[in-house]
């Protein structure tokens, strides 16, 4: 199955970038963090999160 989506959850989210779940939850409540709701439980497409994570930068003065 080469073209099966694989996600992530919030639970690897949490892991992957070392925070916390208010966090994490506000993240995935971001309206320019392409996930979905599947019941009661978050998923963002693996893909998605690394072209998200990959654009994000953070500007110093």
């Amino acid at each position: 199955m080469e073209n099966e989506m694989k996600f992530y959850t919030t639970a690897d989210v949490r892991r992957i970038l070392g925070i916390g779940n208010k966090t994490c939850l506000n993240l995935f409540h971001r309206s320019d963090f392409l996930c979905i709701k599947v019941g009661k439980s978050f998923k963002v497409a693996v893909k998605s999160f690394n072209e998200y994570v990959s654009t994000r930068r953070v500007l110093s003065k």
